[in-house]
């Protein structure tokens, strides 16, 4: 199952997504905290955010997209409440996460046992849902983590295994922003020590540097590789990474998207904005020079699919 704000669904409804969006990042940590720790909304901001963000939706829509991931974790102020509203009202599927959800500097304080607390913090998320709204129970469908620039920190080693323990409990893959080539393959020590399934591990921003021989490794890994900051004016490049990831064979395992702002975007211009350049200008872009068209709806539909989907242990969530 692939779990929605409104609820689970079977990974055949899910369609063309955006692999990695975000609907509204919040930079308020203190009303980020109220939603996800005490379930408190500002109703009002809600209503007014739906009024640019709708539009942004529907134009996705009608260029054929049906989901969206939710690339904002606990702490960038992913609003439930919002996103399922936000999915009623446009008919499509959004999948909310679990994830990063405290200040890193916390770890100095709170290093012993910080794995298993974190850990157990996101299993219960899933086991007892991000919050229940009109009777709907909305469960994380993924783990959102963000690692900073440079050496792995101790934090974020931290933070790395306690998503592996909470993903081998419930089954919800990891959705890992890693900016730094280089830090791949520090991270590839961290899950091999942790013996962690590649296959519920995606390199988010793959992409940000393109470093061949590094996506080479972690293909032979079997991390997923995330294509997914196809912004406007980058499709040469993103199709040069693209092509490589198709010469070796990896095509079912990349992920496509564009890692925009909707909320943000649409207060820049809701008459002229970019969050549908992976329809109109990567797609031709795609099919102009050998990638046909329905080879990147397929990857669009059936990879997104493939790794947000649960083999949910029912005693996780009984």
């Amino acid at each position: 199952m692939i779990y929605t704000t409104r609820g689970p669904i079977h990974k055949s409804e899910l369609g063309v997504t955006l692999a990695h969006e975000h609907i509204k990042w919040e930079s308020d940590e203190f009303y980020a905290n109220n939603m996800y720790f005490d379930k408190k909304y500002q109703e009002e901001d809600i209503s007014l955010d739906l009024k640019y963000i709708i539009p942004i939706m529907l134009d996705i829509k009608a260029k054929g997209g049906k989901s969206v991931v939710e690339a904002s974790p606990p702490i960038g102020g992913q609003n439930v409440r919002l996103l399922k509203e936000l999915s009623e009202r446009v008919d499509m599927h959004i999948i909310p996460c679990t994830g990063w959800n405290m200040t890193k500097q916390l770890y100095d304080v709170f290093s012993m046992h910080f794995e298993e607390q974190l850990a157990n913090r996101w299993i219960n998320d899933f086991r007892e849902g991000l919050d229940t709204i009109d009777g709907v129970v909305i469960r994380p469908g993924h783990i959102k983590l963000l690692l900073d620039r440079g050496v792995l920190s101790k934090a974020d080693k931290a933070m790395l295994i306690a998503a592996v323990k909470a993903s081998k409990e419930t089954g919800m893959p990891v959705h890992c922003h890693i900016m730094d080539a280089k830090m791949v393959h520090e991270v590839i020590e961290v899950l091999d020590k942790e013996n962690a399934d590649y296959q519920k591990f995606l390199w988010a921003h793959a992409d940000e540097e393109a470093h061949k021989e590094t996506v080479k490794l972690a293909a032979d890994k079997g991390m997923w590789i995330g294509i997914d900051n196809i912004r406007k004016g980058t499709s040469p490049e993103k199709f040069e990474l693209l092509s490589y990831v198709m010469s070796i064979e990896y095509g079912h395992k990349v992920l496509l998207s564009q890692d925009y702002d909707f909320y943000s975007e649409a207060k820049e211009s809701v008459d002229n904005h970019p969050c549908t350049v992976i329809f109109e200008e990567f797609m031709p872009y795609c099919t102009e020079n050998g990638i046909d068209e329905q080879e990147i709806i397929r990857m669009m539909t059936e990879n997104p699919a493939n790794f947000y989907d649960i083999d949910t242990v029912t005693k996780v969530i009984e």
